[in-house]
């Protein structure tokens, strides 16, 4: 089955995706643009996963998944690995998240690549939502 997308143009399948397409046009560049910030899940009432990120200049928003099954993550380094003095002002994007859907009855699968982190699972909804500054 298709995911749900609020917010955001919805994804063909299968596909890799770096930008998000706006509905009222124009896009949010994850990979050149706008920095991971943060990967955060709750599990209450139901598991969402977020993603949150940020550019000084443009702001900060969160793309979230709802209803995540399946969670594997894989964090490639350390945070401090080579690290001498302040870190950088802003983080690295994404390289790309990968959309793909199995079967009739299943949550589509997203797969979310960068450079310190490796995310894999299932979800039934993706919601691009603002945060304040």
């Amino acid at each position: 089955m298709k995911a749900r997308f609020s917010g955001v143009r919805p994804w063909e399948a299968p596909g890799d995706y770096s930008d998000l397409d706006l509905p009222e046009g124009g896009f949010l560049d994850l990979h050149n643009d706008f920095g991971l910030f943060g990967v955060t899940l709750a599990g209450h009432p139901k598991a969402v996963l977020r993603l949150e990120f940020g550019n000084l200049r443009r702001g900060r928003f969160a793309l979230e998944f709802h209803d995540v099954g399946e969670l594997v993550m894989q964090q490639t380094v350390v945070s401090s690995d080579g690290w001498h003095g302040a870190p950088e002002v802003d983080p690295d994007g994404i390289d790309s998240i990968t959309y793909y859907e199995y079967g009739a009855e299943l949550p589509p699968v997203f797969e979310v690549q960068s450079s310190s982190v490796r995310l894999k699972f299932r979800a039934w909804e993706v919601m691009l939502r603002p945060l304040a500054a």
